[in-house]
């Protein structure tokens, strides 16, 4: 298996200092915290080298070390090495293992093997019996644009009465996010009231988000206000989706309703309000969001530079 080492020198001498001590570890505990670290810091390439480094110091894997090994393979798009892992969980005898199975589902369908994914699925009979394996399946279909396939898996999990939680709505709304899409939009929509997941934050958001891409704005705007708790992700749905509505005033009026809320914007809550405030020429607003993107944004989210020359252009003509 063939991974490139750390060009991090910090972390590089982490690993040495972890490879070399008086007594390097040959079980397989150590390794999997170590593992699990880099993987939860998002240091993929990091992490499978101390997988490397496991398997030559004799270390046996098993079903705590696959997922972090697997998670770290999709994160770098490293479908070769992935199919690797894949023989080394075979021959561990972990293939069963809930997790693994997972793991495994979600690494083929982020380097774009769905079949693969699907394989996977098909031939581990647990996998038939667990929302988790279902959830990861439907979330590859849809990252891969396979929707037709997202809602047959969907149905087929309804058929034998699989659990249908948060998880596997946040995977399948954003599907529905088309113009042409509005009516499985509110089949979905009626899925979530009909088990009670609608009553779930990230859930609603997901559906207010979805109502405002299809244009439906009217239906995501109802939703929205019978939101009881809304948090910052709550409110950007909105602002995001009146600006790509093209419904500059209804920005500013939401804006200003988040704020009597006590809501604090963030970096996207200002780009969907300098885009509506250059559109309608509110110049007291923008400066006074320019002053607090000044003060509270970190200069780092480059993603705001269009925004805000787009307002500078405005207000200098």
């Amino acid at each position: 298996m063939n991974v490139k080492p750390s060009q991090n020198p910090r972390i590089s001498t982490r690993l040495l200092q972890f490879k070399t001590a008086p007594t390097t570890p040959t079980t397989s505990s150590p390794w999997n915290t170590r593992l699990r670290e880099l993987a939860n810091q998002s240091l993929f390439t990091e992490a499978l080298s101390v997988y490397r480094e496991m398997l030559r110091f004799g270390a046996l894997p098993n079903a705590f070390t696959f997922p972090f090994a697997l998670k770290s393979c999709a994160a770098l798009s490293l479908p070769f090495v992935g199919s690797q892992l894949h023989c080394h969980v075979i021959r561990s005898g972990c293939d069963p293992e809930p997790f693994v199975i997972t793991s495994l589902i979600s690494m083929y369908c982020k380097c774009a093997l769905i079949d693969s994914a699907r394989k996977v699925f098909d031939e581990n009979t647990q996998s038939m019996k667990l929302s988790v394996c279902y959830n990861a399946l439907l979330s590859g279909y849809v990252l891969n644009l396979r929707y037709c396939d997202a809602f047959l898996l969907f149905g087929k999990m309804r058929e034998l009465g699989v659990e249908i939680n948060a998880v596997t709505m946040l995977g399948l709304i954003p599907a529905c996010a088309g113009p042409g899409y509005f009516w499985l939009g509110t089949f979905m929509h009626c899925c979530c009231v009909k088990s009670g997941l609608v009553v779930d934050l990230s859930v609603a958001n997901c559906l207010v988000t979805m109502y405002m891409k299809c244009g439906s704005v009217d239906y995501g705007r109802r939703l929205f206000n019978e939101i009881p708790e809304k948090g910052l992700i709550t409110w950007n749905a909105m602002i995001s989706g009146y600006a790509q509505n093209g419904l500059a005033s209804h920005v500013l009026e939401i804006y200003r309703e988040m704020k009597t809320c006590g809501v604090f914007p963030d970096a996207v809550t200002f780009v969907g309000v300098l885009s509506s405030v250059a559109h309608l020429g509110a110049r007291s607003v923008g400066c006074e969001v320019e002053q607090q993107i000044a003060a509270n944004v970190d200069p780092l989210e480059t993603f705001l530079l269009p925004s805000i020359k787009c307002w500078s252009w405005t207000i200098q003509h």
